[in-house]
C-alpha cells in the first residue's frame, strides 16, 4: 500500500522587498512535478484551495494556519508532508534563523514574518505525521534548519523525521528562483544511475552541478526506527526499473477523466500500448451503448475522444522515434511546433527530451483547437516540419503510412506544399547596408547584396544624399532592383535585412518606409547592426563572440535564451560594461523598461550580444508579457514582423500583438555567415 503524501507550497510576494518575477512559475513547476502520478505522487494539502498559497494573499496568519492545517491532515492520514518555502528570506542581525517574508511582513521586523524552522518543528511534531520534507528557496535558506533538540526531545519523544533541501547557506543570496526551477527539471529528468527514489542528498549533489553562485545544502534527521522506508521527494524517472512509457501530464489528466466517466470496470492501460488503448476504447464503447457507466453519455463520448487522441499520440511518438531517431533534439522539437493560440501556448511544457515529445504531441492533439474540421492538421504540420528540419524525405513511404494510419493523408499533402512554399520564400534575401554614414547621420550611399540560398548573386551601390527622405527613396529603389532579379530567377523576395549604424537604430524604423505601401507589408524586415559587416581593428573579435553566444542560446531548452535587464541594471552603464567584458551577458539581452540612456547602453551591448530587444514605448514589459518570448522565441524575428503588420492593420487583440511594442537588433548564424563572406570578399577586392 502506497503511503499518502501531502504537498503545501508557500510562495508569498512581498512588495516591500521587491516583486519576484519568477516566483509563481517556479511554484507552479514544483506543484506540477510533485503532484505527478509517476513522480512526486503528492496530493494537495489545502483541499479545495490546491497545493500553492501564492502572492499577496499569503500573509503571515494564512501561511502559519495553512502549515498547521496541513500537518494536522498529514497526521490524521499518516502521511508524509512536503513543504516548500519560496520567496524573500530575512535573517535577523546576529542570528541564523530564517524568516520567510510573507505578503504583509515588514523589512527587519521579524515578528511580522514566518519563522521557517519553527514551522518545520511544529509540523514534524504533529502526531501521526510520517515525516516532513522541506524545500527552501530564499536568501539565507540554510537558516531554516530547525532546532534539532526540539526534534529529538519534543512531544513525540524524538520519533520525528525531517529532511531539508536548501538553496543557499545562511548569509548568502539565492537568485531568480534558480534552485526551484532546476529542481523541477531534475525531478522530471531523473537521476542517471540513481535508485528507485530521489532523496534530498542525491538531489543536492545534482543541483550543485547546475545551480551556480549558491551553496546547495541538505539536512536529514530520522529518529523513528519504526518507520518503513526513508523519506524521498520523488520517484526517480531514470531508475533502471522505472516504467518510462505512459502518457504525459495532459494525457494522464484526460485519461483519468475518461476512466472516471466509465466507472471502475475499466482498468488503467498497463502496459502503455496501442493494444491496451484499444481495449480501453472497446470497453468504454460497450459501457456507452449499454448505459452502465457512472457518467452521462456526453462524458462517455468525450472519454472515447480522449482515448482516440491518445492512440494518435502513441502511434506518432513510435513513428517519429523510429523514423527520425537520433536526429530528434529538444530544440528541434520546439522549433517545429506550429503557431498556436495564446491559451494553448500557456500550456507549453518545460520538459526536455522524450518527455517533451510526449507532452508536445498531447498538446497538439488533446488541447489545440481543430483547424476547420481536421483534428490532425496541426499535428501533421508538426511532424512534417520536424522531418524537413532533420533532412528527411517527406515522400518516404513511412511518413505516408503514418498519415494513413492517423487519417491525415490530405493534411500531410497540404503540409508538404506549405513547406515547399516557405522554403521557396526563404531562398532570396536582400541585404541593404547604411554603413556609409556621414558624421553619425544618414549615409551618402547604400550598399546592396542579393543572396540566393545564402550565396551572394548580385551586388550594387546606390548613391544618395544624407537625408532620411533620400535614403528611404533609395531603399525603395533597392527593393525594386532586388525584385527584378527575383523575377529573373523565378523566385520571390520576402526577406529584407537592413544593416543600420548605432546612430540610426533608435530613431528609424526601416519597415515603415513608404513607397506607396509600407516596406514591411509584403516583406519580413530584420534590422542588423552595420558595424558587424566591417568591424574596426579593435573590434575584430565581435562576430566570433556573437557566434559563441548563439551556440549557447541554441542549447536553451524550455525558456527563451534572454537576459532581461531591470531598471537598476540599465542605470549602471559602467557596471554593465564590466560584466560584458567578463562574459556575463552572451545571450540575447532585453530591456523590461526603456531606459533614458538607451543609446549609451546600445553602444555597449551591440558588440557583445547577438540580439538586443527594447520597448518602443515607455510602458515597459511586465513579467507576463516577457513570457511571450518563451512561447514565441522559435518564431522570432519573423513574428516581430507579423506583429508590426497586425498593428498597422488594426490588431487582433491577441496577447502576442504586444510584440509590436518591441524593437530589435537581430543577428543569427545566417547573418554572421554573410559577415564572414563580406569580410573575405571585400578584403580581397580591397574595398571599404
Amino acid at each position: 500500500m502506497t503511503v499518502s503524501r501531502l504537498l503545501l507550497i508557500l510562495a508569498p510576494q512581498n512588495t516591500a522587498m521587491g516583486h519576484l518575477d519568477e516566483l509563481e512559475s517556479a511554484a507552479r513547476a514544483l506543484e506540477e512535478v510533485l503532484q505527478h502520478d509517476n513522480l512526486g505522487q503528492c496530493s494537495p494539502a489545502l483541499a479545495d484551495q490546491g497545493a500553492v498559497l501564492y502572492g499577496p494573499d499569503a500573509t503571515q496568519a494564512r501561511i502559519e494556519a495553512a502549515v498547521r492545517a496541513a500537518a494536522r491532515q498529514a497526521g490524521e492520514a499518516g502521511a508524509t508532508l512536503v513543504l516548500a518555502f519560496l520567496g524573500h528570506g530575512m535573517a535577523a542581525s546576529g542570528h541564523a534563523e530564517l524568516y520567510l517574508m510573507c505578503a504583509d511582513a515588514e523589512p527587519d521586523v521579524v515578528s511580522t514574518a514566518v519563522n521557517v524552522g519553527q514551522m518545520i518543528v511544529q509540523a514534524a511534531e504533529q502526531p501521526g505525521v510520517d515525516g516532513v520534507i522541506t524545500l527552501v528557496d530564499t536568501c539565507h535558506a540554510a537558516g531554516a534548519v530547525p532546532d534539532v533538540k526540539a526534534l529529538m526531545a519534543g512531544m513525540r519523544g524524538g520519533r520525528t523525521r525531517a529532511s531539508l533541501l536548501m538553496a543557499s547557506r545562511a548569509g548568502q543570496e539565492a537568485r531568480d528562483l534558480a534552485f526551484s526551477r532546476r529542481l523541477a527539471e531534475l525531478l522530471r529528468q531523473g537521476i542517471p544511475g540513481g535508485g528507485r527514489h530521489a532523496g534530498v542528498s542525491e538531489l543536492r549533489e545534482m543541483l550543485r552541478q547546475t545551480v551556480f553562485g549558491q551553496d546547495i545544502i541538505s539536512l536529514e534527521h530520522d529518529g523513528d526506527h519504526f518507520a518503513v522506508g526513508g523519506l524521498w521527494l520523488s520517484h526517480n524517472a531514470r531508475h533502471a526499473g522505472a516504467d518510462h512509457s505512459g502518457p504525459g501530464l495532459l494525457g494522464t489528466e484526460d485519461l483519468k477523466a475518461a476512466l472516471e466517466a466509465a466507472g471502475p470496470a475499466v482498468a488503467w492501460p498497463q502496459p502503455w500500448s496501442s493494444h491496451e488503448l484499444d481495449r480501453v476504447r472497446r470497453e468504454i464503447q460497450t459501457i456507452k451503448e449499454t448505459g452502465t457507466g457512472v457518467g452521462p453519455a456526453a462524458l462517455l463520448h468525450r472519454a472515447l475522444h480522449a482515448v482516440d487522441g491518445l492512440r494518435v499520440c502513441l502511434a506518432t511518438q513510435s513513428f517519429l522515434t523510429s523514423w527520425i531517431g537520433g536526429k530528434l533534439t529538444t530544440q528541434r522539437l520546439r522549433k517545429a511546433l506550429p503557431p498556436l493560440s495564446a491559451d494553448v501556448y500557456a500550456l507549453m511544457p518545460d520538459t526536455t527530451g522524450t518527455a517533451l515529445l510526449t507532452d508536445l504531441l498531447e498538446l497538439l492533439v488533446l488541447r489545440a483547437p481543430r483547424v476547420g474540421e481536421s483534428r490532425t492538421e496541426l499535428l501533421t504540420r508538426f511532424v512534417a516540419t520536424l522531418g524537413a528540419d532533420a533532412g528527411m524525405d517527406l515522400s518516404d513511404p513511412e511518413i505516408t503510412a503514418w498519415a494513413d494510419a492517423c487519417g491525415a493523408r490530405i493534411e500531410l499533402n497540404d503540409a508538404q506544399e506549405d513547406l515547399f512554399r516557405a522554403q521557396a520564400a526563404r531562398r532570396l534575401r536582400l541585404v541593404v547596408s547604411l554603413h556609409a554614414t556621414v558624421a553619425d547621420d544618414w549615409p551618402e550611399s547604400l550598399d546592396l547584396w542579393l543572396l540566393d540560398s545564402g550565396k551572394v548573386c548580385e551586388r550594387a551601390v546606390l548613391a544618395s544624399t544624407p537625408t532620411q527622405a533620400a535614403v528611404e527613396a533609395k531603399l525603395a529603389e533597392a527593393v525594386a532592383w532586388a525584385r527584378k532579379h527575383a523575377r529573373i530567377r523565378r523566385s520571390e523576395l520576402r526577406h529584407v535585412d537592413v544593416a543600420v549604424p548605432t546612430s540610426l537604430l533608435l530613431r528609424w524604423k526601416p519597415e515603415e518606409t513608404d513607397f506607396g505601401v509600407r516596406l514591411g507589408v509584403n516583406h519580413d524586415v530584420v534590422v542588423r547592426w552595420s558595424m558587424r559587416l566591417n568591424p574596426p581593428a579593435h573590434l575584430w573579435w565581435i562576430n566570433d563572440h556573437a557566434r559563441a553566444g548563439l551556440e549557447q542560446m541554441n542549447t536553451c531548452a524550455a525558456k527563451a535564451p534572454v537576459d532581461w535587464l531591470a531598471e537598476h541594471d540599465a542605470g549602471q552603464p559602467q557596471d554593465l560594461g564590466e560584466q560584458l567584458r567578463a562574459g556575463r551577458y552572451t545571450r540575447a539581452v532585453a530591456f523590461a523598461h526603456r531606459p533614458a540612456n538607451l543609446k549609451q547602453l546600445m553602444e555597449l551591448l551591440l558588440a557583445y550580444v547577438p540580439v538586443v530587444l527594447w520597448p518602443d514605448t515607455n510602458e515597459g514589459f511586465s513579467s507576463a508579457e516577457q513570457a511571450l518570448l518563451d512561447m514565441l522565441w522559435d518564431r522570432l524575428p519573423a513574428e516581430l514582423a507579423e506583429a508590426y503588420r497586425r498593428r498597422w492593420q488594426g490588431g487582433s487583440a491577441a496577447p502576442s500583438d504586444r510584440l509590436a511594442d518591441l524593437r530589435s537588433v537581430w543577428h543569427d548564424l545566417e547573418w554572421l555567415d554573410f559577415c564572414n563572406w563580406f569580410d573575405s570578399h571585400d578584403a580581397a577586392n580591397g574595398s571599404m
